[in-house]
C-alpha cells in the first residue's frame, strides 16, 4: 500500500515558529481529543508526522513516566527541533526518529495511534487511516485531527486585512493540497478504511485582539506568499508584507473585533 505525501511549506526558522505558536493556540483541542479517545497514563502511543514535537509533548504528558511516546517526521530538521523541546522539557519517554509515511515504525502494536494536521498532505487519506489502523493493537484508538481548510477565519466585526489574509491561504490550500477538505469528509475516510463510524468533535478558537491568533495567521499569510506568486494567483492584499501582523492586530484593537480560527475536526475509533 503506498501512500505520499507532501507538506507545502517548508521547515525554515519562520515556518518552525510559526508551528510551535498555532501549536498553543490550538493546545487544548488536541488535550480534548487525547482525553476523549481514551489515551491514558501508561500507553505506548505513535504520533505521526510529528513535525516539531508539539503533539508528542502532550502525549508524554499524558501518558507518564510510565508510558512510551514513539514520533516521527519525514523532515530531519523537524525532528532534530523536536528532540530538544522534548529534552527542554523533561520528557525522557519519547523516541523521535526520521521515517516517510511507508515506514511506521515496527515492533510490538501500539496501544494508540494519532496524527494531527496529517490527512490533509495525504494523496490517499483512507490508505493513511488503514495504515495507522495496522499498527495498534486489536481495541487500540486511532485518532486525527484536521484543519478545516475549506473555511476561513473570522473576525466580528469585519477585519478586511483577515479576510485578504485567509483568501490567501484558501487559496493555496485549494491549489496545493491534495485534500484540504478532508475533515468534513473523516467519517466516510474513516469508514472506507473497514473502521466503526468514528466519535467526532468540530471546534474553533476564540479569541480578542491580543490573541495568538491574529500573529498565527499573520505568519502563515506571509508563508504562503511565495506559492501564490509561483501559481500565478491574485492577492487581495499587495501592501508591505512586513508590516502586516502589525496592521491586522491594530486593526482589530481598533474595530474591537473577536476572531473565531477556522474549526478543526476531531475523529476516533477503536480498531476492532
Amino acid at each position: 500500500m503506498s501512500i505520499t505525501c507532501t507538506y507545502v511549506l517548508d521547515y525554515s526558522a519562520s515556518e518552525i515558529a510559526r508551528l510551535k505558536l498555532n501549536a498553543d493556540v490550538i493546545a487544548g483541542t488536541t488535550r480534548r481529543l487525547i482525553r476523549d479517545s481514551g489515551i491514558q497514563p501508561g500507553m505506548r502511543v505513535l504520533d505521526i508526522g510529528c513535525g516539531v514535537g508539539d503533539v508528542s509533548i502532550l502525549l508524554a504528558e499524558t501518558v507518564g513516566k510510565l508510558g512510551r511516546v514513539v514520533a516521527f517526521d519525514r523532515e530531519p530538521r523537524a525532528i532534530e527541533t523536536a528532540q530538544l523541546r522534548a529534552i527542554e522539557a523533561g520528557h525522557e519517554q519519547i523516541d523521535f526518529m526520521v521515517g516517510s509515511d511507508n515506514e511506521l515504525p515496527e515492533g510490538p502494536p501500539f496501544d494508540a495511534v494519532i496524527g494531527r494536521c496529517v490527512l490533509v498532505h495525504q494523496t490517499d487519506p483512507v490508505a493513511m487511516i488503514h495504515r495507522a489502523a495496522n499498527a495498534v493493537r486489536p481495541g487500540g484508538i486511532i485518532a486525527f485531527q484536521e484543519p478545516a481548510l475549506q473555511l476561513q477565519a473570522q473576525a466580528l466585526p469585519t477585519v478586511d486585512l483577515l479576510v485578504c489574509a485567509e483568501h490567501a491561504v484558501s487559496s493555496v490550500s485549494r491549489a496545493l493540497l491534495p485534500h484540504y477538505d478532508v475533515s468534513g469528509r473523516l467519517i466516510r475516510c474513516f469508514e472506507d478504511a473497514n473502521l466503526p463510524t468514528p466519535y467526532m468533535t468540530w471546534e474553533s478558537v476564540v479569541g480578542d485582539h491580543t490573541s495568538p491568533l491574529w500573529h498565527s495567521i499573520a505568519m502563515l499569510y506571509l508563508g504562503v506568499q511565495p506559492h501564490i506568486k509561483r501559481l500565478g494567483l491574485q492577492l487581495m492584499e499587495e501592501a508591505d508584507p512586513d508590516t502586516f501582523a502589525d496592521r491586522l492586530i491594530a486593526a482589530a484593537a481598533t474595530l474591537r473585533s473577536q476572531i473565531v480560527s477556522r474549526p478543526y475536526s476531531c475523529a476516533w475509533t477503536n480498531r476492532p
